[in-house]
């Protein structure tokens, strides 16, 4: 049998579509762990498919529950999102579905995407928590500082902020979920954010744009006001970046296009750096005020890990 040659070009096309089966999440029947972990958007993906959503047989899912679903990404791949019920979910409550009118691209004011107000509609203080794995960390979802750097970017949209106690994302220490966490960021981070460690961006408290963070459980965390204020009917977007080092850094767009826009630091900041060996998980926190039927809609989901591969 004669040997066959393959040509730089055809060797090049065979990397190419090597990185991107392992961005797609496809290298981990090799063993590794991929570096993208969920890229969803409501214009350029498909609708999300979601589970029972943690419901019992009386239709009924109490505080803590969990639930999952199932985020098609822009190339056709999947990414898999754990919830977890804050407060009771009834039969009044609104299942995570895509609202309003999909355009072909976004604007700042667009009232649509991926309604996550739950039973938002009828209790104060009811929410969810998001998450891309296990809350106690797995090799889909963890990051070790020292190790991994990335982060976690959302674009989220409502009428009304001020009916939002807190809509935030950020970086967690790997551990059961805590459903009294969204509580304590609402009201300005006062008290014990009940992780163990965090550090969290977005919308806190009302309107106000502001940082969470706590530190080794030292029981009170540590609010942190931008000084600007989300714009009702306007997108807000925001990221938390973990350093290989540890450290947090915090970047946001307001009144721009769902993912999209010149990302700049807040206005006001403090800094804050988890310990090297810290297993962290990226999350969302949704924590409704009242129970006015104000929609809270997620237009674009980015978490990213690097390296994604040296995890055991």
């Amino acid at each position: 049998m004669g040997t066959k040659r393959i040509g730089l070009a055809r060797v090049e096309a065979l990397m190419e579509a090597l990185k991107r089966d392992i961005k797609a999440n496809k290298f981990q029947s090799l063993g590794g762990t991929p570096e993208i972990l969920c890229k969803w958007n409501y214009i350029t993906c498909g609708a999300p498919i979601v589970g029972n959503m943690g419901v019992s047989a009386d239709g009924v899912a109490a505080d803590g529950n969990t639930f999952s679903m199932i985020m098609p990404g822009p190339n056709g791949e999947t990414y898999t999102l754990s919830g977890c019920h804050v407060g009771a979910f009834t039969a009044a409550g609104v299942s995570p579905s895509i609202e309003g009118t999909v355009p072909a691209t976004d604007t700042a004011s667009t009232a649509a995407g991926l309604n996550l107000q739950l039973d938002g509609n009828t209790a104060d203080n009811l929410g969810c928590q998001l998450s891309c794995g296990s809350p106690h960390g797995s090799n889909s979802n963890k990051y070790i500082a020292g190790t991994h750097s990335g982060h976690i970017d959302a674009t989220f949209f409502t009428a009304d902020w001020t009916d939002y106690d807190c809509v935030a994302v950020g970086f967690r220490k790997a551990e059961a979920n805590q459903t009294g966490h969204g509580a304590i960021l609402a009201t300005g981070a006062a008290g014990d954010g009940v992780y163990t460690d965090f550090a969290a961006l977005g919308n806190m408290g009302g309107d106000n744009l502001e940082t969470a963070t706590d530190k080794n459980n030292v029981g009170t965390s540590v609010s942190t006001d931008s000084s600007q204020d989300n714009a009702d009917s306007q997108n807000m977007r925001v990221r938390v970046a973990l350093a290989k080092s540890g450290a947090v850094a915090y970047s946001v767009v307001l009144n721009g296009v769902a993912g999209a826009g010149t990302l700049a630091a807040p206005t006001t900041t403090a800094a804050f750096s988890f310990d090297i060996g810290d297993t962290l998980i990226p999350y969302v926190v949704i924590q409704k005020n009242g129970s006015d039927d104000v929609q809270i809609l997620l237009k674009d989901l980015e978490i990213y890990r690097t390296p994604g591969i040296v995890v055991s």
